[in-house]
């Protein structure tokens, strides 16, 4: 059985999630990885006995990404993001890391897959992960699911709208993926979002991505 396990990221509280299935295995799926010491992350998947088989970002921003230089250091896994993201994430201005902190700026050029060039899937514990394209938050930005879990990364975030006044953020594009969303409620998805909690889609107010009152930071 896939397990999530969330990870509150820190100094800023984005989420990082573990994805395994340890009666197939010890693998494990590490997205979002943006503290910036992965020290939590490794003590459980320590604690765990799991060894990271690839990093999944959803978008480039330094909140998720922080730890991905020293996750890659530990283990020499590849990333797996959209080929935008894959040009944002070498320049500390496009992942905005220099504006955060002008001291602990940083970029990533380490091995790394795009969803285009795996033709948008890729098999993971015995089941299939399925990349799409959500620009909107960025253009970098992605989602996916494994079996009824979808992660949005910042694109899509309990009862908060979404951030689109950031590089390359677009209003338009993301009224159009959210209708990509919107078609798949009624489905039993389980979101799991780049902040916040988790929440069931069916039934969710999709539109409170563009009306809501309160942003989280990028």
């Amino acid at each position: 059985m896939l397990t999530v396990h969330q990870i509150v990221n820190y100094p800023v509280p984005s989420n990082c999630f573990v994805l395994y299935d340890k009666s197939i295995g010890r693998n494990c799926i590490v997205v979002d990885p943006g503290s910036k010491s992965d020290t939590v992350l490794l003590e459980f998947m320590a604690s765990e006995h799991l060894v990271p088989q690839y990093i999944v970002l959803t978008h480039e921003h330094f909140d998720h990404c922080w730890g991905v230089n020293e996750l890659i250091e530990k283990f020499d896994i590849p990333i797996i993001c959209s080929e935008q993201c894959v040009e944002c994430i070498k320049y500390e201005k496009k992942n905005c890391s220099v504006f955060y902190d002008y001291k602990e700026r940083f970029t990533i050029d380490s091995p790394t897959i795009t969803i285009e060039s795996l033709g948008f899937e890729i098999p993971f514990a015995e089941k299939n992960i399925i990349f799409f394209n959500t620009p909107g938050h960025t253009d970098a930005s992605i989602s996916f699911t494994i079996n009824l879990n979808l992660f949005t990364g910042d694109t899509l975030l309990k009862d908060i709208k979404t951030v689109t006044k950031l590089p390359t953020g677009s209003l338009s594009k993301l009224k159009n993926t959210l209708q990509v969303y919107s078609s798949m409620q009624g489905q039993n998805y389980m979101v799991y979002p780049g902040h916040g909690d988790s929440f069931p889609l069916d039934g969710y107010e999709i539109s409170k991505a563009v009306s809501a009152s309160i942003n989280p930071k990028a």
